[in-house]
């Protein structure tokens, strides 16, 4: 317990740092190249292998292999766990570094008066599109081989690295948008074309920082270049891993979908302020409901064995009413808190105050789906459990094709502009946990629903809602250091005192719950 204690604090320490220098770099980027046409480029070449980052490399691939890995070295074949880990490394490889290569050489090679030039930006806009592309698509090949060997690290009780991994990419981030005045790159397009090498350089840094320890600990072997074999323990990996990609795709897809619409339909700088909305809903989520989600689904598979499941749907319950006791409030304080956020954290340099509003108004409308969001982890997990990845995975294809309808339709009949595909994202997230919610009842029988949990949040949240702009210290013209202690860090601090203590009084059995599991 000491030891699994001690890593949930070296990984909780990283992530937050991780969280922190994310922020300031997001802050960078919005102050140097703020809400044009190139920020807009920028952010939508590299949306494409970020999300092969999250549904590849720290998604699927990686939850498939640890099981698989963990199960060769627990029954003492080692050489078969090297074999495991050389095959699945070779397999990617022989998969990504064609598609990169070829991405790389179609993009330089493809005339961009071919492709449809936004208003702003023009044919010069796609050109940089597709340079930038060329260069940071092939991130995508470093960064799932970083996650596989993260991944082993972790089965072998070594945290602390592979937690610190998404540092290194914030640090080359960051140190490109700081030494870019420097060293003579002032104009934007070369600033993001400097910034795009250097965070393919940092994709290599962090493969470099979790091969290293296994390198050392022998437990590599030569990449086994090639599809495996059918049978074998990699070739199931990669077929457990299939419904699980499809699965977890709803929330990116849909990302990429507001994003590409967010380019092409509104404005090439309108993809900054779905970037910043999605970045600061990252942020409360990763501290909510993905802790939840994690740290129930062990319990979630061991008692799915139960033959009646009774077990099962009561940690469901609870699990699910500890999501709503902890998201709803992050979400409606954020919504309050929004234009204060927006202006601390971005505010400044060429992120003016025409894009203060914009940006808010969109973060408002994505944060407000996180509960669901977070419901839909859970509730998916659970599917997860009992050994049908197809449910949930059938239900994300369909609900991708919902959202970009549903994009449509609001883009065209609404002037609310990039809120629009937020305010979609959300409306997707929540028929997702209902739909898998009711579908999970063929699993296990209902249990005793959640009306109680969502009215105690929803009276201790409105409570804390009302509070909140009380708390507001600092005046309009104090500097930025006291506008994030008085306007954000303060009213934060004293709306979860007033929530928790509203939450007390109605004797809320998920806080009683949380009392006996720290005693």
């Amino acid at each position: 317990m000491t030891r699994l204690l001690r890593a949930a604090g070296s990984i909780s320490a990283f992530t937050l740092v991780s969280r922190i220098l994310g922020l300031w770099r997001d802050r960078l980027m919005a102050q140097t190249l703020g809400a044009g046409w190139v920020q807009g480029t920028f952010l939508l070449a590299w949306t494409l292998p970020n999300l092969m980052r999250r549904l590849l490399g720290e998604g699927a691939l990686s939850a498939s292999l640890v099981p698989a890995y963990a199960k060769a070295r627990h029954g003492g074949d080692l050489q078969a766990a090297r074999d495991l880990l050389a095959q699945v490394t070779g397999a990617v490889t022989t998969l990504l570094l064609p598609l990169c290569l070829g991405v790389a050489a179609l993009s330089l090679a493809m005339p961009a008066a071919w492709l449809p030039a936004p208003a702003q930006g023009g044919v010069e806009a796609m050109r940089l599109l597709l340079a930038l592309n060329a260069v940071l698509f092939a991130y995508a090949l470093p960064v799932c081989l970083t996650a596989v060997f993260a991944g082993a690290l972790n089965t072998l009780g070594v945290f602390a690295l592979p937690a610190a991994v998404p540092i290194v990419l914030n640090a080359f981030w960051i140190a490109a948008l700081l030494l870019a005045g420097p060293l003579g790159f002032e104009v934007d397009v070369e600033i993001a074309t400097f910034a795009a090498w250097c965070l393919l350089a940092g994709g290599f840094a962090q493969l470099l920082l979790v091969v290293l320890p296994l390198w050392a600990r022998g437990e590599l072997r030569r990449p086994r270049l090639g599809w495996p074999a059918r049978g074998t323990a990699a070739f199931g990996v990669f077929v457990a891993m299939g419904p699980t990609v499809v699965g977890m795709s709803l929330n990116q897809i849909s990302s990429l979908l507001d994003q590409t619409m967010a380019y092409c339909l509104v404005a090439p700088g309108a993809v900054t302020y779905v970037y910043l909305a999605n970045r600061l809903l990252l942020f409360p989520h990763a501290l909510t409901a993905m802790s939840v989600a994690t740290a129930v689904f062990p319990k979630l598979a061991h008692e799915a064995n139960d033959a009646d499941r009774g077990a099962m749907r009561r940690t469901l319950d609870v699990a699910a009413a500890a999501t709503i006791l902890v998201t709803l409030p992050a979400s409606c304080g954020l919504i309050v808190l929004a234009d204060d956020v927006v202006r601390v954290l971005f505010a400044g340099g060429r992120f003016g105050e025409a894009d203060v509003w914009p940006t808010v108004l969109t973060t408002s409308c994505l944060v407000a789906g996180l509960p669901f969001i977070g419901l839909a982890q859970l509730y998916a997990r659970a599917f997860y459990a009992v050994g049908d990845p197809a449910t949930p995975a059938r239900l994300a294809v369909r609900l991708v094709a919902a959202n970009a309808a549903l994009n449509l339709v609001l883009l065209l009949t609404t002037d609310l502009g990039t809120a629009a595909l937020a305010l979609s994202s959300s409306l997707s997230s929540l028929a997702n946990a209902t739909l898998l919610a009711r579908r999970f009842h063929r699993h296990a029988a209902p249990g005793s629903g959640l009306r109680a949990a969502w009215l105690r949040a929803g009276t201790a949240t409105a409570a804390m809602c009302a509070l909140l702009p009380v708390l507001r210290l600092a005046p309009d013209d104090a500097s930025l250091g006291w506008r994030a202690l008085g306007d954000v860090a303060l009213p934060i601090l004293g709306g979860i005192a007033v929530y928790l203590l509203v939450q007390a009084l109605l004797r809320a059995p998920e806080l009683q719950a949380l009392r006996r599991r720290r005693r």
